[in-house]
């Protein structure tokens, strides 16, 4: 994907990559998962499940769980197609020198068939790791500085894109500016479309001559009925503890009411449930919004984790 370097930091403006040939590896539509419930056995199991099924790539995040280098690592090693994201890291989980070497490590046992991920998580999670949680805009500008300046004394490997995970228009534009684009979290298509026009404006003013890649989110339940409601408001409530997505959620045009509540429309809008046609659509809705690439969330009924139902039900 991008350029080759080992040793020298790259000079001051960052690293820049090709969004385009990111579009490439990433294709239309990817999945993102929770692997951390999973024996490894079955975490290996569902990535080679997702790759037989033709989908571009598979997302892990970073919790308390699993160490999430470790597990791409394992993965790289038993897939052989697909491309391996980190939705996201957090950059209070370890400096940038290390976050950079552990991307490089990822590149070079996956052939060059990585992504990585960087966010600044939240408050809540910051502090549980006992690091103070700054100005969310600053703090990443400064973590990228520290990204593209760190040292690399290993072999000569190519450097993984980098995709910054962004909700608010700052965030936005300076994932324009500085990475290969944007993964906003946990938004609706009517944001989607926001997202890009928010990109595309800001990578026009920084000089870049590509649109930067949009990558995004979409939980899905296969299934339709009052269980099926009750996991999909369960799952959006999950978040709605934490004032970035409450902000964001505002910002784009629910009251404070609805997300106090977590209606109905503030549910269908976050999740899609139904048939397969049903999650094909919103993957669909999606991609006319302006996302290059949708990272589905298979949950079951119950709203668990990569469910292989949902998974068949949204692949390509």
């Amino acid at each position: 994907m991008p350029e080759t370097r080992s040793g020298a930091p790259p000079s001051s403006g960052g690293i820049h990559w090709d969004p385009d040939r990111v579009r490439s590896h990433l294709g239309p539509t990817g999945v993102w998962a929770n692997l951390d419930a999973l024996p490894a056995s079955e975490a290996v199991a569902f990535a080679r499940t997702v790759e037989d099924l033709g989908f571009g790539a598979l997302w892990v995040n970073e919790t308390t769980g699993r160490e999430p280098f470790v597990m791409l690592g394992a993965l790289a090693r038993e897939t052989g197609r697909i491309t391996l994201g980190l939705g996201v890291a957090a950059i209070h989980a370890r400096d940038a020198v290390a976050a950079h070497d552990g991307a490089r490590t990822v590149a070079e046992l996956s052939g060059d068939r990585f992504v990585m991920g960087l966010g600044v998580s939240h408050q809540a999670s910051a502090e549980r790791r006992g690091h103070g949680y700054g100005a969310p805009v600053p703090a990443m500008w400064a973590y990228l500085d520290a990204y593209d300046a760190a040292p690399w004394t290993g072999p000569a490997v190519s450097d993984p894109p980098l995709v910054v995970a962004a909700l608010g228009d700052r965030m936005l534009g300076l994932a324009a500016a500085r990475s290969a684009g944007a993964f906003p979290f946990l938004v609706t298509v009517d944001q989607v479309a926001h997202a890009r026009r928010v990109l595309d404006e800001a990578a026009q003013a920084a000089g870049h001559a590509q649109r930067p890649v949009l990558v995004v989110s979409q939980k899905a339940i296969l299934g339709s009925g009052p269980e099926v409601r009750a996991a999909a408001r369960s799952v959006v409530g999950h978040f709605l503890g934490r004032l970035n997505y409450r902000n964001s959620l505002q910002r784009g045009g629910f009251d404070a009411a609805s997300i106090e509540a977590v209606s109905d429309p503030l549910v269908d809008a976050l999740v899609a449930t139904g048939t397969a046609a049903d999650l094909q659509a919103r993957i669909a809705a999606m991609r006319a919004a302006g996302a290059d690439h949708v990272a589905v969330i298979p949950l079951s009924a119950e709203g668990r984790q990569a469910d292989r139902a949902t998974l068949r039900a949204a692949a390509p």
